[in-house]
Parts: structure tokens; sequence; C-alpha cells
């Protein structure tokens, strides 16, 4: 019988702050000790429906191509520091919605991470969000991981 925790992935919200490093940090210390995956997932902002299409088409083609270089960089890093190869999805869309549809996709997500600024980044709103969906679409947990935290304090959450 092969052990549950081994199936289970930890989706992690990854974007362009320090805040997004910590919890894909803490991520990676969890599935390494526990042999599960980890999930990074991007979120791409929709273009604005007010460009003109070539110009949308555009923007929202070098927006995938910044988030396909960020999710390779992070990649990179978690496998240099954890040997941990993260799985990368990079999605458009308002950043709630693709979350929750990314960890509705995955029946083996165990839990959500998401990094959280120490002083308003407009993260608060997306947690709040997230944990009213989770409760009612997705029974997993969503772990909120202070950005400040250091190694050793993520080391002592494991």
């Amino acid at each position: 019988m092969q052990n549950p925790l081994e199936k289970s992935k930890y989706l992690v919200g990854v974007d362009q702050r320090d805040e997004s490093r910590v919890a894909l940090r803490l991520a990676c210390m969890k599935a390494s000790a526990r042999g599960s995956q980890v999930v990074m997932v991007h979120v791409v902002a929709p273009a604005d429906f007010q460009t003109l299409g070539a110009i949308a088409d555009r923007m929202r083609e070098e927006r995938k191509r910044e988030g396909q270089l960020l999710l390779s960089q992070l990649a990179e890093e978690a496998y240099a520091t954890y040997s941990i190869k993260p799985h990368t999805v990079l999605r458009e869309g308002p950043t709630g919605d693709e979350i929750l549809e990314t960890a509705l996709a995955d029946a083996d997500v165990s839990m959500i991470v998401l990094g959280m600024a120490e002083h308003g980044s407009g993260r608060g709103k997306l947690a709040a969000w997230l944990a009213s969906q989770l409760g009612s679409k997705l029974p997993i947990p969503l772990l909120l991981v202070p950005g400040n935290l250091t190694d050793q304090q993520l080391h002592s959450l494991i």
C-alpha cells in the first residue's frame, strides 16, 4: 500500500516578491522531509480589455515569458538547495481563481502555501478569499507563511 504522503503535493503561489520565495522554501523543506512534491503556480494578470488587440496580445505574451522565466529560476533554486524538482504551472486570470482551479485540477494537492508580506501588500485579501473558497470547494488547508522568517525559523516548522 502506498503512503498517502508520497502522493501529496504542496501548491505554492509564486511571484517576484521575496515572501513567495520564503513560502517556496518552506514547501520544499516540508516536501523533502515527507517525500512529497511541490507544484509552483504563477498567475499572469489578464490583459486590459481597453488595450487594442495586437498590443494586448504582445503584452500577454511578454507577461507569459516573464512568468515562465520566474518559474524556471525558482525551480532551479529549489533543485539546487533542496534537490526538489517542482512542477510548474503558468496560468492567466484572476489570481485567487487560478490558484483554486490549479488545486482543484490535481487531486494530490494537499495544501496551498502562500507567502505573506509583513505590511499590507494586498495578499491578505487573497488569503481571506482563498480560505473561504477552500472551506466550501476544496477540503485542504491554506498555509500562510510570513515573508520575514529565517531558514532557521522555517526548519522549526517542519
